[in-house]
């Protein structure tokens, strides 16, 4: 035990006065002469023993009473073992997890504000000149800098429910840089429902010498089915033709989830519907066929009966069908066949050039560059090749004639792949085509049985250790291989376009080879975006101007950060993007919509399972971290006790009362006198 203000207790000092006025009592006796004293020595000594006790309780009763009142003066404060105090300021970091999970409610309302109320009990109970400051799951940077009481208190007030979704080791690890700079003592408090998905940490990024407590926040089961993704099986649109949409759907439940049904609206219009039964804990996907008659941009969004969390029954997306592609030629001499399939197509832009007069800059408006024969690539050509594809642009390269390695060498290199340096001369067929891949995807009817393929006299080996080959040689060598770059492809092909090597450029396979390999660049924006998040958004537009764009959606606008990488425009919206929906990227000079972008809410939330309580002792214990359980006063109470010890003051103002009232009942009820024999 120790004293809060121990310099109260030299006021004991004053309890020597009752005790000498006891002790020494200076009262003078007036003398009275009787004729016979006898009856009154008798009164005298029977009385004289009960008025001495008497003034003793008295006396002591007294003492007490004002010895406890000293010491609530003096505040004694109850010690934990090993709890010393500590004065100064404290600087104290508070983790309020304000994801959209904390917008369930609970037993005591909504997870937030029991949350917040916790926050507010701490700040309450600490010392005035203490500083504080409050991390949330969207990282808000204003709320990051430490203030004082009342500020801290405003704030508190001013959080919502956040789209943005973060792991409890990046709250965390943002918590330790914060404390790091800060001064004085130093705790960490960190208040959640703690999801499963969310609460994982592999090691405690606080300094062992912050004293860390982990406060859970009681919420009450909720059942839950959740959209969880979309994607397509094949990245080319095109207008009347079959697209495959794969959906996967969760149950969030203990229980089996039989034929609950899922529709798919685009622009404003049903388009399909899927059915799925799904087992507990489990996820299931289906696929949704569709056409869409045009081309441009379209909103899509999927739809699922509604459950107890409505968060995760849409989901929006954007489709962007274009129905233009420009396609770079480059060649050393005029050569007829690739021009024979772009000349004069509609939906195409066909240019041509030759290899010693590229002009590069043209690149970031291309969707297929196709190399015929090209003898010399240099490094800088191959440079600015590598970065076309790592963008998301798609190459077809056919080697030269009667050069060693076909003139790929350096390419090979720089795209990681092996080519033979002399042709093999072997007269084969193509024997196997990867009907699955985009380029051959929904070109047959049906699959023939057997199919006149084309032939090869010669080709040089191809050898990658990555990539999908696309047509196979009677021996297993690949004639046509699809590797990836980046965000893009490299379809590199065995033999020159020559008829003493094959006759592909012949074949009816040829036409539809390079119309789709022009298609493959054009779905690579993604379906949607999450909210709330940082990072850049691909928007598939040149970089032509900062100026006058803005995301809109209905009367919400939000002027974006607009980056230009390598000519291509992408966009940052900085977490300010907190609605799910469909959003439109304008242009207030031409007021034209440029492209449709669809946002959602992050899906590591659906999963509402949260860590039991012997899972979060645990986890506590394992990194040495304190827990809590309980209303926000029974946290204010255990927060003063933390910083102060368990108060003794009013123990003391009760025991003050208790002599006062004794005193009062001996004056009131003692009685001294002596009853007269008779």
């Amino acid at each position: 035990m120790v004293w809060l203000y121990p310099s109260f207790l030299w006021a004991l000092t004053a309890l020597a006065i009752p005790v000498a006025i006891h002790l020494f009592n200076f009262r003078r006796f007036k003398k009275i002469i009787f004729s016979d004293i006898r009856f009154l020595k008798q009164v005298t000594q029977q009385t004289k023993s009960g008025n001495q006790l008497k003034k003793f309780l008295i006396l002591m009763c007294r003492m007490l009473a004002f010895s406890f009142l000293v010491f609530a003066f003096a505040q004694p404060m109850l010690l934990r073992k090993d709890q010393t105090l500590e004065s100064g300021r404290k600087s104290i970091s508070i983790i309020i997890d304000n994801s959209y999970s904390m917008n369930l409610t609970g037993s005591e309302g909504q997870l937030l504000e029991a949350a917040k109320n916790r926050a507010r009990a701490i700040v309450n109970a600490s010392g005035n000149n203490d500083r504080f400051n409050l991390v949330t799951s969207d990282m808000h940077a204003p709320l990051l800098h430490f203030a004082g009481k009342q500020a801290t208190l405003e704030n508190i007030d001013k959080i919502k429910v956040s789209s943005a979704s973060k792991q409890l080791a990046d709250l965390l690890e943002l918590q330790n840089r914060l404390l790091q700079v800060a001064e004085g003592q130093k705790m960490a408090f960190c208040i959640s429902d703690f999801q499963k998905n969310n609460s994982v940490i592999r090691r405690n990024p606080l300094d062992t010498g912050i004293r860390q407590t982990w406060i859970k926040i009681p919420e009450a089961g909720h059942d839950n089915l959740s959209i969880d993704t979309c994607f397509l099986i094949s990245p080319i649109l095109q207008p009347g033709q079959n697209i495959s949409l794969v959906i996967q759907v969760s149950n969030y439940t203990a229980n089996d989830i039989e034929g609950t049904t899922l529709e798919l609206v685009i622009d404003g219009k049903p388009k399909g519907i899927a059915s799925y039964s799904i087992k507990p804990f489990s996820s299931e996907r289906q696929t949704i066929n569709f056409t869409l008659e045009n081309g441009g941009n379209h909103a899509c969004e999927l739809r699922l009966a509604g459950d107890n969390i409505a968060i995760d029954d849409q989901l929006f997306f954007s489709l962007n069908v274009t129905g233009h592609y420009h396609v770079t030629n480059i060649s050393d001499k005029e050569e007829p066949y690739v021009e024979a399939v772009f000349f004069d197509n509609p939906g195409y832009s066909y240019r041509k050039e030759l290899s010693g007069n590229v002009n590069f800059s043209e690149f970031r408006n291309t969707s297929l560059i196709i190399l015929q024969g090209v003898s010399n690539l240099n490094s800088g050509f191959v440079g600015e090749l590598r970065k076309f594809a790592n963008n998301g642009g798609t190459i077809v390269a056919f080697p030269a004639a009667n050069i060693p390695y076909g003139g790929l060498q350096q390419t090979a290199s720089a795209f990681g792949f092996q080519l033979s340096e002399q042709p093999l001369i072997n007269p084969l067929k193509v024997s196997s085509l990867d009907l699955e891949h985009p380029v051959f995807k929904h070109i047959f009817v049906k699959n023939p049985k057997n199919p006149d393929l084309p032939s090869v006299s010669k080709y040089f080996h191809i050898q990658a250790s990555s990539g999908q080959s696309l047509m196979r040689l009677a021996n297993n060598h690949t004639f046509m291989n699809d590797i990836p770059v980046g965000k893009g492809h490299l379809l590199i092909c065995a033999s020159p376009l020559l008829p003493e090597y094959t006759n592909f450029q012949n074949h009816a396979l040829f036409v539809p080879v390079l119309l789709k390999s022009a298609m493959l660049s054009n779905y690579r924006k993604q379906l949607y975006f999450d909210c709330g998040q940082n990072q850049p958004i691909y928007t598939g537009l040149p970089y032509e101007s900062e100026s006058g764009l803005y995301l809109a959606k209905g009367k919400n606008t939000f002027i974006p950060e607009v980056i230009n990488m390598d000519g291509e425009m992408f966009i940052n919206t900085n977490g300010e993007i907190q609605e799910p929906g469909h959003y439109e990227l304008r242009n207030r000079k031409s007021d034209s919509t440029l492209v449709n972008l669809s946002f959602n809410i992050n899906r590591s939330e659906s999963d509402t399972r949260t860590l039991s309580d012997d899972e979060l002792e645990k986890t506590a214990s394992d990194f040495h971290i304190e827990t809590f359980e309980g209303s926000a006063e029974k946290l204010a109470s255990e927060f003063t006790k933390l910083q102060k010890g368990t108060p003794l003051w009013k123990w003391c103002i009760i025991f003050v009362l208790i002599f006062l009232l004794i005193e009062i009942l001996l004056i009131r009820f003692f009685r001294t006198h002596a009853k007269l024999p008779a």
